[in-house]
């Protein structure tokens, strides 16, 4: 059988600065020698005798793997609560027959892992040990060492004490209070000073560089690094991300010995503010107002002036820090001392911090797994070769090459308006699109004749004018002759073209200036008149653009607003095809300011005698017909104005067609092309300033990763992940946790598949499959005890898309209300998530609102209704002892009342609501979700919130004891399962962690995006490292249910559905990451081949041919 193996193995080491370091280094890392053990034994059972179902028909884990896990049985179902459940499973058409079975995995595990608590608590404190001594050690230090009055600057270490400053290769220490200060304007992200505190010593370090400016010019490398020695150490900061960067040792193949604690996370964890308190804190401290709420007296934002003000009740001065924003070296140079001192200022706030948060950190959340997971999300690390540097150069030169295109087609659009203005002025002002547009032109006066009289010269002129008005060309290069005057010593600027025209085209001091060129050059996708060139429509209805309101389209008003004669208004109103699309009983609306045109407003002054609903023609002029002029916005809920129909927020409406072009194949292409450059215009900067260091062959460990050291650039970026960004202990990213997967329309957006592994490494990864879903369904089935017992929690584990019981199929044909493929699957998904984070009927309306503009507002509310009541379901509320009196007065025999038929009662009875109903005493039923709704508000409207799983508390500003219990609700439901999810990853990642190391499986964590988790393994270990992450699963999975009182697993959730093994970081395996900026793949352009995802039953059968050929590592 396929066996996970204990043995030394001692091939890997780390590289350090010193001698000694590197000999205290091996001994850290030795393992002590033993014998081989077969503790992890897989076999696939074959054996139906084994298999086991549930109540309700779903298939469960081996009963021979079951007792190895669970330390007891589940409590036996009464008849019942069978009776009941089964009633709801048939009521929502869910078939509880049993599915084929499929085959089952026997494991035999240590005998550490018979009690799941004790055993995930004792590998975190393992894995803790000796970091939180040293922690307690900083924290329990009562006065820090005296800050020297002169700050030596020397290059590298200087340890400040009893004897004066004297120069150390590393601060020899075990736990450091560190900052980092980079010098913005022209480092090189490079770090230009730092400094340090431990309990006994001062320390500062100074770059190299910054006597030697030309050293920022060369590649980052880990010589211009701040080295921190070899021995274990505890490194304590605010966004200590951003200062691990900086640290040489962190870039070796190996994790350091190093684990990095941020008082930001442990801020957020503790004390941190929803988005909404967010906001109303930053409006009162912006206006100088007392923070008087209770929340606000517990909770702030996340700077550290901001939390040092929180906990020590004082105010930092942040003055200075501009200068390294700014500044030079040079400034750097000349306010050294001062700079220093600032520095030195802010690590003794952070200490300041750390011990007022630490004590509240370790209280709010008692498990060890907590801390350790942080620790875990702390040591990011992505590789990277010359793939990097290629694709940013490939992507940036594709963008500029659609970009010029996308500029070459608008210049000849805007000439081929000016040529079809020249030659039927008439049928251009009468466009719907080119009538916006303003045709004025400045009169020319032409070089004056010293020979010619005033008369003659006026004359001159005036016959000049007279045939850019009225000329004939043969071509828009002939107009342009025609409108460019001047002469070649002072050329004038297009005066006989139109404005908008003349706005387009670039200014030149002379006909002799290289840098011009002629033709309107200056127009983009971002400029204002673009949309009008490209004769943009929403839902087939012409865009205008308004001065005061942005951009819209004018929606007609119904018969009864307007009565107007339609001949009427198509005699003077251009948008002649508008008029022809609609009905003949109803007319539109100009908005004010839509039209300048002196012509026009003449001819709307001659007729307003006419038409009753035109009260008042002024300058500019507004015309009220017979539509309303409608706002775009970017969607349902959205009341700002519009600037452009083209920006990055209506890239899904022109994919979708909802905002397209009637200005021809053109046209058409520049929104194409326009929408693959979003993608890189919103990430290129993030991109392009991501901290990639280089590393040489002295860095390296692997032979093979030596030997191709510098023929492939090999480096590594350290992303600044805050391991507990949100209230919900997320973790938070500028770019790798936020970027979209790769789209083959967009450019750069393939930034993820040419990351790479060093040579002889891969990546080895996994998706938790539907992670909240299975968390918040388990939730509910804690409810009754026993997996499946809930419509949600059966949908989850045996709902299958091919025949419509899954739950995402389900909620598409709720919503599709009996038109098949009005709301996709996909869409569905994203209402339910929406829905289990707590989010309401607005949202849902505003979403549906957005994807199926064509239903009206009441078919709208009335799928939301049916949505929420087939799924959330009713919700009732307890009836006061007079409540119940009166309902039995009126015939109803109940204790519960939906709030509709309370208000009728109320309405009959004369008693308000609160009289005959329990303030916040309510619940749901009748709907798929009920049950997990009334588990997710009991812990959310409890006195202490905290995660059912690690028994981690809410942020204090979220608490009851601050807030009311109705307050926020929604963002305390919404932390219960995020949370949860959480609690879920930082178990996998410890336990990943302590297989690893037991195991003797070279290689470290790589990064998380979400529910991803990647690692990055020597390929010779790379299915071992596959399946000790089915193993991390299998134990994590087991842990959640029985910390909800369900001792048993669903086999079908029991393991990964496929393990990822591949020489890229893309999402899937086989993805070749097509773009305009990578047309030939993965394969053909960066030579990255497909990977390999595995389910178990495929990787034991890989594992058991490498060991039939001695391949696997003994």
């Amino acid at each position: 059988a396929p066996v996970l193996s204990k043995n030394v193995k001692t091939t890997f080491k780390n590289r350090y600065h010193s001698d000694e370091g590197a000999k205290r280094s091996e001994e850290f890392f030795a393992k002590p020698v033993c014998a081989p053990r077969n503790d992890i034994v897989f076999k696939v059972n074959d054996d139906n005798n084994d298999v086991r179902y549930n109540t309700f028909g779903i298939q469960m884990i081996a009963s021979s793997l079951h007792k190895k896990l669970f330390s007891q049985p589940s409590p036996k179902l009464d008849d019942k609560v069978k009776r009941q459940c089964h009633d709801q499973l048939k009521s929502f058409g869910l078939n509880e027959g049993k599915r084929p079975v499929t085959r089952s995995i026997d494991i035999s595990l240590p005998d550490s892992m018979s009690n799941l608590p004790e055993f995930f608590t004792g590998i975190a404190e393992d894995q803790l040990k000796p970091y939180t001594d040293f922690i307690q050690q900083i924290v329990d230090t009562p006065v820090l060492p005296k800050l020297p009055t002169e700050w030596k600057r020397c290059p590298g270490w200087t340890k400040y004490g009893k004897d004066g400053p004297v120069s150390v290769p590393f601060p020899q220490c075990s736990g450091l209070v560190f900052d980092v200060e980079v010098c913005i304007q022209n480092g090189n992200n490079l770090p230009a000073l730092a400094v340090a505190f431990s309990p006994e010593f001062v320390y500062s370090w100074v770059s190299p560089a910054l006597d030697k400016p030309w050293l920022y010019n060369r590649a980052p490398s880990t010589d211009l690094l701040i080295p921190l020695g070899n021995q274990p150490k505890i490194v304590v900061g605010h966004h200590i991300m951003y200062d691990r960067a900086r640290i040489a040792e962190e870039y070796s193949e190996q994790r350091s010995t190093f684990r990095f604690l941020d008082t930001q996370s442990l801020h957020v964890c503790v004390s941190g503010l929803e988005n909404t308190q967010k906001g109303q804190w930053l409006a009162a401290n912006s206006r100088n107002e007392t923070l008087d709420k209770d929340w606000m007296k517990v909770g702030s934002p996340n700077s550290l002036a901001a939390v040092h003000k929180l906990y020590c009740g004082s105010d930092l001065d942040k003055s200075i820090r501009d200068v390294f924003v700014t500044g030079t070296h040079a400034d750097i140079q000349a306010q050294f001392q001062s700079l220093t001192a600032y520095c030195a200022s802010d690590v003794v706030a952070t200490y300041n911090v750390l011990k007022e948060v630490w004590g509240l950190y370790r209280e709010r959340f008692p498990s060890p797994v907590t801390l350790a997971g942080m620790f875990e999300m702390a040591s990011c690390f992505i590789p990277t070769n010359k793939n990097w540097h290629r694709y940013t150069n490939e992507a940036d030169n594709m963008f500029y090459t659609m970009q010029r295109e996308i500029q070459h087609v608008l210049s000849n659009l805007a000439d081929d308006a000016l040529l079809r203005y020249h030659l039927d002025k008439k049928r251009t002002e009468s466009d719907p699109w080119m009538f916006q547009l303003n045709w004025s032109t400045k009169k020319i006066f032409g070089v004056k004749n010293k020979k010619l009289s005033k008369k003659l010269q006026a004359e001159e002129d005036l016959q000049r004018n007279e045939e850019l008005k009225n000329p004939s060309p043969a071509s828009i290069s002939d107009v342009i002759n025609t409108v460019c005057s001047g002469t070649a010593e002072k050329p004038k600027h297009y005066l006989g073209a139109p404005e908008w025209y003349r706005a387009l085209c670039p200014k030149a001091s002379t006909y002799h200036d290289i840098s011009w060129t002629r033709g309107p050059s200056e127009i983009s996708l971002s400029t204002s008149i673009a949309p009008m060139l490209l004769k943009l429509a929403c839902h087939g209805h012409t865009l205008y653009r308004t001065h005061h309101h942005g951009w819209g389209f004018l929606e007609p008003k119904s018969i009864d607003e307007a009565r107007l004669d339609q001949s009427l208004v198509r005699s003077f109103f251009p948008d002649v095809k508008i008029l022809d699309s609609i009905p003949d009983e109803v007319g539109l609306v100009i908005e004010r300011d839509a039209i300048r045109n002196e012509e026009y407003s003449t001819r709307l002054e001659n007729i307003k005698d006419q038409i009753p609903l035109i009260t008042k023609i002024d300058d500019p002029p507004c015309m009220f017909i017979q539509h309303n002029f409608k706002k775009l916005s970017l969607n349902a809920s959205h009341v700002g104005n519009v600037g452009s129909p083209l920006g990055k927020g209506f890239t899904v409406s022109i994919e979708s067609g909802v905002i397209s072009s009637s200005g021809g194949w053109d046209a058409e292409q520049v929104l194409t092309l326009g929408t693959g450059l979003t993608s890189w215009r919103n990430t290129r900067n993030r991109i392009r300033s991501q901290f990639v260091v280089e590393l040489q062959e002295s860095d390296l460990i692997n032979k093979e990763a030596i030997s191709k050291a510098s023929e492939e650039k090999l480096g590594a970026i350290l992303p600044q992940v805050t391991p507990a960004g949100t209230i919900t202990r997320r973790a938070t990213e500028t770019l790798w946790l936020t970027a979209s997967n790769v789209r083959p329309d967009r450019v750069g957006s393939e930034f993820k598949g040419v990351v790479t592994p060093f040579p002889g490494y891969c990546f080895v990864g996994a998706d938790v499959d539907s992670q909240e879903l299975w968390i918040a369904s388990l939730i509910g089935d804690s409810t009754f005890g026993e997996h499946g017992a809930t419509p949600l929690g059966w949908m989850a584990l045996q709902g299958q898309k091919s025949d419509g019981t899954d739950m995402h199929s389900k909620t598409a044909a709720e919503l599709s209300q009996g038109r098949p493929g009005l709301v996709s699957r996909n869409l569905a998904k994203a209402f339910n998530y929406a829905r289990i984070y707590g989010s309401g009927k607005g949202l849902a309306r505003n979403m549906l609102k957005d994807c199926c503009q064509d239903l009206s507002e009441n078919e709208i509310w009335q799928s939301i209704d049916k949505m929420f009541a087939s799924t959330k379901g009713n919700e009732l509320h307890q009836l006061t002892n007079l409540g119940k009196r009166q309902a039995l007065l009126h015939g109803m025999h109940v204790e519960e009342l939906s709030s509709a038929d309370i208000t009728n009662l109320s309405a009959i009875t004369g008693y308000n609501r609160f009289q005959l109903s329990k303030a916040r005493t309510s619940r749901y039923a009748g709907g798929s979700e009920s049950a997990m709704f009334n588990k997710l508000e009991e812990i959310a409207r409890s006195e202490h919130p905290a995660t059912p799983f690690l028994k981690c508390r809410i942020t204090r500003t979220l608490e009851p004891s601050v807030i009311q219990k109705s307050y926020q609700l929604n963002s305390r439901i919404n932390w219960v399962v995020q949370s949860s999810a959480v609690d879920f990853l930082q178990l996998l990642l410890v336990t990943m962690k302590w297989l690893m190391s037991e195991y003797n499986i070279p290689g470290r964590f790589a990064l998380s995006i979400h529910d991803e988790v990647r690692f990055h393994v020597p390929l010779e270990y790379k299915y071992e490292a596959a399946l000790a992450l089915q193993i991390a699963n299998l134990l994590t999975r087991s842990f959640f249910s029985a910390q909800l009182g369900i001792h048993d697993l669903p086999n079908n959730v029991a393991f990964f559905s496929g393990v990822d093994i591949d020489r890229s970081l893309r999402k899937s395996v086989k993805d070749e990451c097509v773009t305009p900026s990578n047309p030939h793949g993965l394969s053909v352009s960066y030579g990255i081949e497909p990977g390999e995802e595995l389910d178990i039953f495929t990787l034991l059968e890989r594992v058991n041919v490498l060991k039939a050929r001695k391949e696997l590592p003994s």
